[in-house]
């Protein structure tokens, strides 16, 4: 659903409590989302007009869904069609010219840089932990930003591409720290005020 704090306008768009994580196209229009609601509760991610008129249309098994700021282009966590190949990939809204973008399968959250020419993404398969991670979309080049021992996840960037922030629990707490995307010096922005149930379903969105 959504909330128009100007106005007090609320609107439901979907009906089933699987549906999670929803990510804006660029035109404010559509929500892509991912959601076990099939029988099988196997993940797939869906889009849908935001009229609350559209239960959405499934395009492709997959988990989080982000749209890029600016293109038809959707960055998720998925497998090719033979369910091999696991990683982030890459399709357009329709669910077409699918590619892969990462070749490990524990590669989470991704969010697009305002640009639209990196990915951040969190991922504990590549070197044991939860850390932050960013790929290059034309090179394929993947950059480890966070090497805490602590869990660091869920990234969001800055308007201006230049900061991300994102969650760890550190110091036996969850708290968001802020740091530049070239993975320079850490800053502690806020305290959560307490425990964060299922961490890895929380979404964090960096706005003007």
């Amino acid at each position: 659903g959504s909330f128009d704090p100007a106005t007090g306008l609320r609107l439901r768009f979907k009906n089933y409590a699987e549906d999670i994580l929803p990510s804006w196209n660029p035109a404010g229009n559509q929500l892509a989302f991912a959601s076990t609601r099939e029988g099988d509760r196997r993940w797939r991610v869906y889009v849908a007009w935001a009229d609350g008129n559209d239960t959405g249309t499934s395009l492709r098994f997959g988990q989080d869904p982000e749209w890029h700021p600016a293109a038809d282009r959707i960055v998720y966590r998925g497998c090719d069609d033979q369910g091999n190949r696991c990683g982030l990939w890459l399709m357009d809204s329709a669910g077409g010219n699918a590619r892969p973008l990462t070749d490990v399968p524990g590669d989470a959250r991704p969010t697009w840089t305002p640009g639209g020419d990196a990915v951040l993404f969190m991922s504990q398969e590549r070197h044991g932990n939860w850390d932050i991670y960013r790929v290059d979309v034309e090179s394929g080049a993947v950059t480890r930003l966070t090497s805490s021992p602590a869990v660091d996840g869920v990234p969001a960037v800055s308007q201006d591409g230049s900061r991300m922030v994102y969650m760890s629990n550190r110091d036996g707490e969850w708290k968001l720290w802020v740091r530049t995307v070239d993975g320079g010096t850490e800053q502690l922005l806020s305290g959560l005020g307490g425990a964060v149930e299922n961490w890895t379903e929380q979404k964090l969105l960096w706005v003007r």
